[in-house]
């Protein structure tokens, strides 16, 4: 008889372990995570793009890393593709998802506009004048500089 009182208090305490663990929520998901590449270098290009991010809708967190060129952004109900958007608008850089990667669009959008393209008439191109521009950039460093430069100079 000793020995079932013992097997009985066995599946008792069982049974307690298995209620405390029901009644227990679980801990709530991590926030999603949205990876970004992002030529920043410098710390100024890098705070730039975290003070564009801040105050967006859905975001919580913003880390960036000029090194390696990342920008992780924690939101659990940020839009990858509108994150994406903002940070190309707001800094006119090339920034490129790296996760979680965006569902392909559909084939059939993709052909309509080609369809819809007409070729264009070769017309006389005139040589447009000679015009000087003076601009006021704000530049954080001497690689902004060389940025804008290079962007003047591809310029037709």
């Amino acid at each position: 008889m000793e020995e079932k009182k013992v097997e009985d208090d066995g599946k008792k305490s069982e049974e307690k372990k298995e209620t405390k663990e029901e009644t227990t929520p679980p801990p709530p998901p991590p926030p999603q995570e949205i990876v970004l590449k992002v030529y920043m270098h410098c710390e100024g290009c890098a705070r730039k793009v975290r003070r564009c991010l801040k105050g967006f809708q859905g975001v919580e967190d913003v880390m960036t890393d000029c090194k390696s060129n990342k920008v992780v952004v924690k939101g659990e109900k940020a839009d990858p593709l509108k994150v994406l958007e903002r940070v190309q608008r707001k800094s006119h850089k090339q920034v490129e998802l790296l996760s979680p990667i965006p569902k392909p669009p559909s084939t059939a959008e993709d052909k309509k506009p080609e369809e819809n393209e007409k070729p264009k008439s070769d017309e006389k191109k005139e040589e447009p004048q000679v015009i000087m521009v003076v601009l006021k950039v704000h530049m954080h460093c001497e690689a902004c500089a060389q940025g804008i430069k290079k962007r003047i100079q591809r310029m037709k």
